[in-house]
């Protein structure tokens, strides 16, 4: 988050939506692979639905 929030410019409400856009895309990816290595995440996340759901 730090990085991001260091080198993504913008003060305004465009600097803020692309950041968080960002990270949203960046954890996404850090569950998309522990789903792959961890049973307990898999068993937490089992379709991508379930994703979908825990992040609305």
């Amino acid at each position: 988050m730090n990085l991001v929030s260091a080198n993504v410019e913008g003060e305004g409400e465009q600097g803020r939506l692309l950041r968080r856009t960002l990270m949203r895309y960046a954890h996404l990816c850090t569950v998309l692979i522990l789903r792959s290595v961890s049973t307990a995440v898999y068993k937490r996340f089992p379709s991508t639905q379930h994703l979908v759901r825990a992040a609305c």
